[in-house]
């Protein structure tokens, strides 16, 4: 079977099963495809995966600076003086938890 153009709603319905790349090329086998198709559709389904996860991680880096900002505030301003702790220090570990982990899923 030749097919050079690449399916990309395919290749969007793969992702959105969680398929591993190891299953992909295992389908695209049993339908028939070209060696030169198959290693086409494996770059560009890989390529889309890590599009995927960068994505999720600058939001995760955007949603946990915030809360960083909103505990620095919640901190500086000290509106309830009994949850300053909290803010201080409860909120802004979280924050920076969440921004390193974005930043692991954004730039690995």
């Amino acid at each position: 079977m030749n097919n050079s153009v690449i399916n990309t709603a395919t290749m969007q319905q793969w992702l959105n099963n969680n398929l591993s790349p190891q299953k992909v090329e295992e389908s695209l086998i049993s339908s028939g495809y070209e060696s030169g198709a198959i290693s086409n559709y494996l770059v560009e389904f890989n390529k889309l995966r890590r599009a995927k996860r960068q994505f999720l991680g600058f939001v995760l880096m955007g949603v946990g600076g915030f809360l960083g900002f909103i505990a620095c505030v919640m901190a500086m301003l000290n509106i309830i003086p009994d949850m300053q702790d909290f803010f201080l220090f409860g909120l802004t570990i979280l924050g920076i938890s969440i921004v390193l982990y974005g930043m692991y899923l954004a730039f690995d």
